[in-house]
């Protein structure tokens, strides 16, 4: 039994991150977590709604990987001290050509 002046490790803290996110989100919609002391990734069931679903968990910011076939974008973010990265089908950015 841990006594309460133990500190939690940093994965217990990424695996209790994960499982927020994925009460969030709606497990049911998340294919694949990986988690790491620093790191929490969820790449959906539905590439497509993985915008929406960043969205929801604050992540923001986008990477789009345009050479790799298919492509997708990689919204990332910081919730509860960890980078957080949702994969999505590749974001059409405003402006952009079709």
């Amino acid at each position: 039994m841990r006594t309460t002046t133990e500190q939690v490790s940093p994965l217990r803290l990424a695996l209790s991150a994960a499982y927020e996110a994925l009460s969030l989100a709606g497990d049911g919609r998340i294919e694949l977590v990986t988690v790491t002391r620093g790191r929490l990734c969820l790449q959906p069931t539905v590439l497509a709604d993985g915008e929406a679903i960043a969205r929801s968990l604050g992540c923001d910011v986008p990477l789009d990987h345009r050479m790799l076939v298919p492509g997708h974008t990689l919204w990332t973010g910081v919730r509860d001290g960890l980078e957080v990265q949702v994969r999505s089908v590749l974001r059409r950015p405003l402006g952009a050509e079709r």
